[in-house]
């Protein structure tokens, strides 16, 4: 009985050997995660949501619980709204602030100045980039099991959708207010190529946020007219080309597709959404062309 007894001791203290590392990590990184997190930026504070502890995340920006803009509206009003001040932002007494790198800076250098540890996030431009960042601010918050969890779910969730591609890639244009498209080196344009599109402002060399002429629009014959938000139910000159009888015409029966700006304007995991509603369009097209 003793020598059974002692087996049991001798493999427990192998199997802890085993996993002891492991566990020490988990361990250490719950130790060094910071406690009081403030994101003062509209992506960073739906990274923050998606990846913190409920805890452990402090404050949003005013931002945040903008349903126009914000898909985490609804989670965002769980927490208190800071304004983006480094005043206001050091009086919450957090260990760690997540801003974008187009944030104040100096508001960020007036928090570090003071001892805050600030993180900067760069804008997400690539569908490969958000399941980078989203492992990257997993480290910083000490949650990456959350954010490795995260990141495979969307990449799957992408691979799904590239493998469900129609073989005829059908032409889409963008067309936002004042005559502004989506070119190449965006995340508008991966959305769209991503869902089995033909973005006609790659086609007309167009890279970034640039003007694209009616007339060029026209000349391209879109299939699908991709449209984002307008923010008001009244007329408004900015609109006023998407009213065109022109374009009306050169659309046809074919129709558009509003895919909401809270879905384009950060970097996401969210921006599955976007892209299964392109996809519908994709998919519908292919099949009229067959």
């Amino acid at each position: 009985m003793r020598n059974k007894i002692k087996k049991i001791m001798q493999m427990a203290f192998l199997v802890g050997l085993v996993i002891s590392p492991a566990v020490a990590r988990a361990d250490q990184n719950e130790a060094d995660a910071p406690r009081r997190v403030v994101s003062m930026n509209l992506c960073t504070d739906q990274f923050s949501m998606l990846l913190a502890d409920k805890e452990q995340l402090i404050s949003v920006s005013r931002l945040a619980s903008d349903p126009t803009l914000s898909v985490m509206s609804e989670e965002a009003k769980a927490y208190p709204v800071n304004f983006g001040g480094a005043e206001e932002i050091f009086l919450m007494n957090p260990d760690l602030v997540i801003a974008g790198t187009y944030t104040n800076q100096t508001t960020v250098q007036m928090l570090r100045g003071l001892g805050i540890t600030v993180v900067q996030v760069p804008p997400v431009r690539t569908i490969s980039d958000i399941a980078k960042e989203l492992r990257r601010l997993g480290k910083v918050l000490g949650r990456e099991q959350q954010a490795e969890a995260l990141a495979q779910q969307f990449t799957s969730e992408i691979q799904q959708l590239i493998d469900a591609q129609p073989d005829e890639q059908a032409r889409a244009g963008v067309y936002y207010a004042n005559g502004y498209t989506a070119g190449d080196g965006s995340l508008v344009n991966e959305l769209i190529t991503t869902a089995g599109l033909q973005n006609i402002a790659n086609n007309l060399g167009l890279k970034g946020t640039s003007k694209l002429p009616l007339e060029l629009l026209i000349l391209e014959d879109p299939q699908l007219l991709v449209e984002g938000t307008q923010f008001s139910d009244k007329p408004a000159l900015a609109f006023e080309l998407l009213a065109h009888p022109a374009l009306k015409r050169t659309l046809g029966n074919s129709g558009r597709v509003m895919v909401e700006d809270k879905y384009t304007i950060c970097g996401l995991p969210f921006v599955t959404q976007a892209i299964g509603k392109l996809a519908n369009q994709a998919t519908k097209l292919g099949a009229q062309a067959e």
